[in-house]
């Protein structure tokens, strides 16, 4: 607040400076300053470096768009979102006898080799080592961080699980690996001198840590110890860019195509997803509204980052831009069933563009898998975290024609149908039938529409998406 009424009496005075123009006659042009906490009135153009995007000109933003700053607020506008209460008996799943009826169909929630089904010795000690390990990093086992994360959410749908000659129950692995990173309080959030596969790491833990937390806190007895390390991590979490000597701009300047060559996406990708996730559940399950605050302005954030088109920044990641793209109904759909359970229906929630969040879910399921992607060329073409890999013009054929980089194009359709079932059904059921959908999960299913373009088994398909949550069976556990 105090940095916002800073902006508004520079800008104030600034502004009654030039009230008689500029000497040529002209207006005076308004831009940002340096460190991006308020505005210069000018005459002249203004530096590269000082460009307002047309948002910032609304004044929908507050804070900075410059990476290297960490604003009090991501944005300044108000939204019913603000009027959230915390409600003290906060629960994620309304009938999890249900839910656990529901889950225990879906047999096997893995894939297949040792990365999907690692040893549980391997895994803890990974675990109990955790800052060792960057998103990449090996353990010595071959395992990377999120092969370990994986198998621990897997883990809780298995019950009781026959490792070598141990049995281990699923819950239980998950109350001794959390309580055990509280007790030696751990997790501290990296500070990356660029912001690198430590702090992302750290990130998506911590998303797997709250989703863990939120979903079991009436099943399992937590520790105030616990609880209390959980608050403190949230509560001082950080979202920048660490270390940055130059200028980066934040997502909200790549659809206008502003300093493309310098923008930080992880302002706006995965990382920005699974933070928000994080902080909203964190928030609701801590009975905690300065976490959950953050949560909703960081939601806000992401809301604000759709243009007039309903297109959203990720579309500018090259060759991979669908892949990426195919994060937004998993999301959307995943701060929908959250929010749900505080009574707000997200779903009908209207974005700055005008557009409601179930419209840019549906933009999403009419546009990734089509032939044509001439709506998002502009954006692919930008290219940008791609280490500048111009493979993107396969995007120009026609999907049955393009080559088979793994992980360049989306994910299977029935994947995010699935992982989107809340939208689906209320708002698009005949996505079921067009991209294959199954009421217990298989692996193997296939729809009207073939889409064959992904690889030699293309109706194999993996269960969870980039949410932590099985959004399908929280959805459907939570049914009246």
């Amino acid at each position: 607040m105090k940095k916002l009424l800073l902006v508004l009496i520079v800008a104030f005075f600034s502004a009654q400076g030039y009230a008689a123009g500029c000497p040529d006659g002209s207006e005076p042009i308004k831009s940002i300053s340096e460190d991006g906490s308020y505005y210069v009135y000018s005459c002249g153009d203004p530096a590269p470096d000082q460009v307002l995007t047309s948002v910032l000109e609304k004044e929908k933003y507050c804070g900075t768009n410059l990476s290297a700053v960490i604003p009090d607020q991501w944005t300044c506008f108000e939204s019913p979102l603000m009027d959230i209460e915390i409600p003290e008996d906060w629960s994620l799943i309304d009938d999890y006898d249900k839910y656990q009826q529901i889950i225990s169909l879906n047999t096997i929630p893995r894939g297949v080799g040792y990365h999907s089904n690692p040893h549980w010795f391997d895994c803890i000690d990974m675990f109990h080592n955790i800052s060792d390990y960057r998103w990449n990093t090996e353990a010595p086992s071959g395992l990377k961080i999120n092969d370990c994360l994986n198998d621990l959410r897997a883990r809780l749908y298995e019950g009781k699980k026959l490792d070598g000659i141990k049995w281990t129950n699923g819950r239980d692995y998950a109350h001794e690996i959390l309580e055990y990173w509280a007790s030696v309080d751990t997790l501290k959030q990296p500070k990356d001198t660029e912001p690198g596969p430590g702090d992302y790491a750290w990130i998506v833990t911590m998303q797997y840590v709250t989703g863990i937390y939120a979903q079991e806190k009436d099943n399992i007895e937590f520790s105030d110890t616990f609880k209390a390390w959980l608050t403190d991590r949230l509560l001082n979490a950080q979202w920048r860019s660490f270390g940055h000597s130059d200028i980066r701009y934040r997502c909200k300047e790549i659809l206008n195509f502003r300093a493309i060559n310098r923008v930080w996406i992880n302002d706006c990708s995965t990382t920005r997803f699974a933070y928000t996730e994080a902080m909203l559940v964190g928030g609701l399950a801590l009975n905690n509204k300065e976490i959950f605050d953050e949560g909703i302005d960081s939601l806000q954030y992401i809301t604000s980052l759709f243009n007039e088109q309903n297109i959203y920044p990720l579309a500018s990641r090259g060759v991979k831009a669908m892949s990426y793209y195919t994060h937004i109904p998993v999301f959307l759909s995943s701060f929908a069933v959250i929010l749900d359970t505080v009574d707000y229906d997200f779903m009908e929630h209207e974005m700055p563009n005008g557009f409601k969040v179930h419209e840019a879910i549906q933009f999403s399921f009419d546009h990734i898998w089509e032939d044509d992607l001439s709506i998002f060329w502009p954006y692919i073409q930008l290219n940008l975290g791609t280490s500048m890999n111009y493979q993107y013009t396969e995007l120009l054929k026609p999907k049955a024609k393009r080559e088979h980089y793994v992980g360049y194009f989306a994910s299977k359709p029935q994947k995010v149908v699935r992982s989107a079932i809340n939208y689906v059904e209320e708002y698009q059921p005949e996505l079921k039938d067009r991209f294959g959908y199954e009421e217990v999960y298989s692996k193997f299913v296939k729809g009207t529409e073939d889409i064959s373009y992904y690889d030699h088994n293309p109706s194999y398909y993996w269960m969870f998406d980039s949410s932590f949550f099985d959004i399908h069976s929280i959805y459907k556990a939570n049914l009246d």
